[in-house]
Parts: C-alpha cells; sequence; structure tokens
C-alpha cells in the first residue's frame, strides 16, 4: 500500500469513529414502518434515531398521549379518573409537541409533514417520524387547534383514545353519542381538507362506520385485533378493544389498513405474534394489515423493542412468505395510506 492510499483508509477509519453514533449503527438498510409507537414519551427518555437505525426502522408514528392527564391503569385497563380543566388538554399536546421536534431537531431526524418529504426520507433510506396523536381531546372542541397542530407537523389523529370526549364515543365504555359528535364530524371533514391521515383505534363501532362513511381516502385501525364478533364496551378492555370483522372488511375494501398489536397476554412470543398478523392478512389481504406496536403503553408486549422487526421478518420469510406481502405487512401499508393522505 503507498502512502496515498494508507492516509486515505486511515482517514476513512478515523472519520467512521468520530461519526455519530446513530450512523455508525445504520449497518442494515432502513425498511421497516410502525404505525403506533410511544417510544421516547412513555417509561423515560430514548434516542429514537438510535432505536431505529439499528433496527432497520425506516418510518415510526411518535404517538402524544392526548387524554394523558385525566387517565390512568386500573386493574384491567385504562380509564379516565377526572374531568379535564379548561385548557388542560391542549397545554399538555402543545408541550409535548414542542418537545418531540426539539428532540427531532436535535437527533437529526426529519419530519413527515408532506407527501413530498415522505418520497424523500423513501429515495433517502434514511429514519423519518411521523408526528401523531391518540385522541383529539386537545382540540378542545375549537377545529382551528387542529389547523395548528398540523401547521406544527401533525399528520396522523386518532380520533378518540380512553376519554369519551367532544368527538365521539369510546369502544371501552358505555355510548354517549351514538357514534361521533356533529363536532367529530367536523374534524373528521377538517382532517380530509388538511391532509392528516384518519386513525380509529380506540372507537366504538359506530364511530368507525361513521369515519368511514366520511372519509375521503383510506383511514387506519393502528392497534388492536381482529374479532368474529362484535366486541362490546362492558366486555374486558383487551376483547372491547378489538375491531369487528366486517368493520375491519370495509375499512380494507376501502383501501385501508389494519394495526394488530403485539399484546402480550395475548401474544406469548414472536411466533404467536406472526401467526395473529399473517391470520389477519389472509383474512383481509395483505395489503390492509400492519403492525402497531403501541410500544411502551403496553404492560406486556411480544415487541417490547424495534429488534423485534428484523427478527419478525425472519419468522415470516422462513414461513415463506412472500417478499412483497412481508415488505407490506412490516412498513409499505402504512406508509401507502399515510402518503395517501398528505396527497391532498
Amino acid at each position: 500500500m503507498n502512502r496515498r492510499h494508507f492516509l486515505a483508509s486511515t482517514a476513512a477509519a478515523v472519520g467512521a469513529a468520530l461519526a455519530p453514533r446513530w450512523a455508525r449503527a445504520q449497518a442494515r438498510p432502513l425498511r421497516f414502518a410502525d404505525m403506533h409507537t410511544h417510544l421516547g414519551i412513555l417509561r423515560g427518555t430514548a434516542n429514537v434515531r438510535e432505536a431505529m437505525t439499528k433496527n432497520g426502522m425506516l418510518v415510526v408514528a411518535r404517538k402524544i398521549v392526548a387524554d394523558g392527564p385525566v387517565i390512568r391503569r386500573i386493574q384491567g385497563g385504562i380509564q379516565m379518573f377526572r374531568e379535564p380543566k379548561p385548557g388542560e388538554l391542549a397545554q399538555f399536546f402543545d408541550g409535548w409537541i414542542e418537545k418531540m421536534r426539539a428532540q427531532h431537531r436535535e437527533e437529526r431526524l426529519p419530519e413527515i409533514v408532506s407527501a413530498e418529504a415522505l418520497d424523500r426520507a423513501l429515495g433517502a433510506g434514511e429514519p423519518a417520524v411521523a408526528i401523531a396523536a391518540e385522541g383529539a381531546d386537545f382540540l378542545e372542541g375549537d377545529l382551528k387547534r387542529l389547523e395548528a397542530a398540523r401547521a406544527l407537523g401533525l399528520v396522523h389523529l386518532q380520533l378518540v383514545h380512553f376519554r369519551v370526549s367532544e368527538v365521539g364515543d369510546i369502544s371501552t365504555e358505555r355510548p354517549v353519542h351514538n357514534g361521533l359528535t356533529a363536532f367529530g364530524k367536523d374534524v373528521v371533514a377538517a382532517c380530509n381538507r388538511l391532509g392528516i391521515l384518519i386513525d380509529i383505534a380506540h372507537g366504538s363501532s359506530a364511530v368507525i362506520e361513521q369515519a368511514l362513511d366520511l372519509a375521503a381516502r383510506p383511514i387506519l385501525y393502528s392497534h388492536g385485533y381482529v374479532s368474529s364478533s362484535e366486541p362490546h364496551w362492558a366486555n374486558n378492555a383487551a376483547r372491547a378493544r378489538a375491531i369487528h370483522r366486517p368493520l375491519a372488511l370495509k375499512i380494507a375494501r376501502k383501501g385501508g389498513v389494519i394495526g394488530i398489536w403485539p399484546l402480550g397476554s395475548m401474544y406469548r412470543s414472536l411466533d404467536a405474534y406472526a401467526d395473529a398478523l399473517l391470520a389477519a392478512a389472509e383474512s383481509l389481504g395483505p395489503a390492509h394489515v400492519g403492525v402497531g406496536t403501541d410500544m411502551n403503553g403496553l404492560s406486556s408486549s411480544a415487541i417490547p423493542g424495534y429488534e423485534a422487526f428484523p427478527a419478525l421478518e425472519e419468522i415470516l420469510a422462513k414461513r415463506r412468505v412472500k417478499t412483497e406481502d412481508i415488505e407490506n405487512l412490516l412498513g409499505r401499508n402504512y406508509l401507502r395510506v399515510l402518503r395517501q393522505s398528505l396527497a391532498t
């Protein structure tokens, strides 16, 4: 080796050693997407970029828990324990979105705010974040707050969570509004106009039906599972959180996606979760199923960290699932409906 080549190789080695840890960790192409995560939001802080790049994650939807201050875990589930004070949930959301965006800037994580931004992330193979909210509670009945949130980067909105709100009914409490309220229907219309992906997880069956009828583009059920019998609010929490198969099929027929959650009490291993993912794909079509980990939001999980995604990919490949179907199930389906919503 001559001196010039020696110096060049030495400089390259030094540069690699001095590169940020997330850059050194990215040894495999990024290809997966998680449509529902609380990484770095619940259960302490986390280096989101590092967690993504080490494990092949291309896009994650980081969800702010919009009713967080007024809900708590109880035996068998989560419930609202008090009414929010005026302005409380709006202030809570504003604080969290500011904190998240600061973290994204620090970690140099692009935010997907448009179809073009998503295309750039796909083209570059660099990790990116979709800012999402679990519940529209932060609106407090004011659509202008949705416009403001969209301007700050919100692109994915789950209509309801654990609080029967100004938007509509939830799957785990007695119905009050017979589905969406008039304001809730206005929220769906505003999402259509603003380019925000509509997510109906945690909604009652009536909320899901009505949102489907009003949505201009394919919608999402980001996390839960498909049930052959209709769930009821008085069922246990996990059972009440299911989506009835006829509704899941209706979402699929309109181009949407159903996210299967990895709840540990239902799926004791990653192999068992793979069974559920493939069963849903067989029932609804492999173009209409994806992964919503609810990371850091579940009491136990078959996917406790993103290192499970490459392992899940391997499990599916060993079962001779087609490569295209694996790619769709582990992220491309979510990215498709997200892009369709953004392309206003």
